[in-house]
């Protein structure tokens, strides 16, 4: 996994392992800090160990590695990311689809300026989640301002910069969609900094709905991820293809979103009517 600290990856490697478990295999874990060269030492180390099966959330980077071990035969299952030009088992959630329907309820709120924080755009979930950001607001007939796309890299500390970088701004944003867990508690501390109230004067959305989502003042609204199932998943398919019970090429399981509706929005345009997600 790319980042064990991430509620995300926490939650879906004990899923991860309670599958594991039930066939009585024994799980590994690597974090790889989101380091390319972590991540190929750690997949190497794995193969020398002979592991059975690998559960990867992979770098585009690592792709020749992760080609080389599947064509060795080792089964590789993808968590969450995929990888352009390859055809593995991938387990994911419709990013872009969950990023649209987010800034798309934000838009039909009255928000035309909407900042998005964006994840890490080299990997699959930050390039989709970028693009329904991108998509809602073409199709509502809004600009796409470079001003208003901030990459954080899925990190806390450069979330909360990117956001008062988009604060201080003398036309700063109404609204802020935020594309990970990490990264929404960044750009909270952010907005408190500023001397600014969620949703008073600025709307928040996150990617994500860690437990402390409902529990901040106010409650986030949030496009929650399966995150337990998703590993449930991942397992179930590894385990189908070391016993043998799937046989067919490889499969993509798309798993939906939530969307939770909580106080972190306010409607500018207070004629719009409410549209159910």
């Amino acid at each position: 996994v790319p980042d064990i600290t991430n509620p995300f990856f926490t939650a879906s490697v004990r899923a991860i392992e309670e599958e594991a478990s039930k066939h009585e295999y024994s799980m590994i874990l690597c974090d790889t800090g989101e380091q390319v060269q972590q991540e190929q030492k750690y997949l190497n180390l794995l193969i020398s160990r002979q592991v059975d099966g690998i559960i990867v959330a992979p770098s585009a980077q690592s792709a020749p590695v992760i080609a080389s071990i599947v064509e060795g035969g080792t089964p590789v299952v993808l968590l969450d990311r995929e990888l352009p030009g390859m055809s593995l088992d991938l387990v994911e959630c419709d990013n872009e689809s969950g990023a649209f329907d987010a800034v798309s309820y934000l838009i039909e709120r009255g928000h035309s300026r909407i900042c998005i924080i964006a994840g890490r755009v080299a990997v699959s979930t930050g390039a989709q989640r970028l693009a329904g950001y991108k998509r809602a607001m073409q199709e509502h007939d809004l600009k796409v301002d470079d001003e208003l796309i901030k990459v954080g890299d899925y990190r806390l500390d450069l979330a909360y910069q990117k956001t008062r970088e988009a604060l201080d701004t003398p036309n700063r944003p109404t609204a802020m969609f935020v594309c990970n867990n990490q990264m929404t508690l960044g750009a909270v501390m952010a907005i408190r900094d500023a001397g600014l109230r969620i949703p008073d004067d600025i709307s928040l959305i996150g990617f994500d709905d860690p437990e402390w989502a409902r529990l901040m003042d106010p409650p986030i609204t949030s496009v929650a991820q399966p995150i337990s199932q998703m590993g449930t998943k991942a397992a179930e398919i590894l385990m189908a293809r070391l016993n043998g019970s799937i046989k067919s090429g490889p499969s993509t399981a798309t798993l939906p979103l939530y969307f939770t509706e909580r106080a972190s929005c306010r409607t500018l345009n207070k004629s719009l009517s409410r549209r159910a997600l």
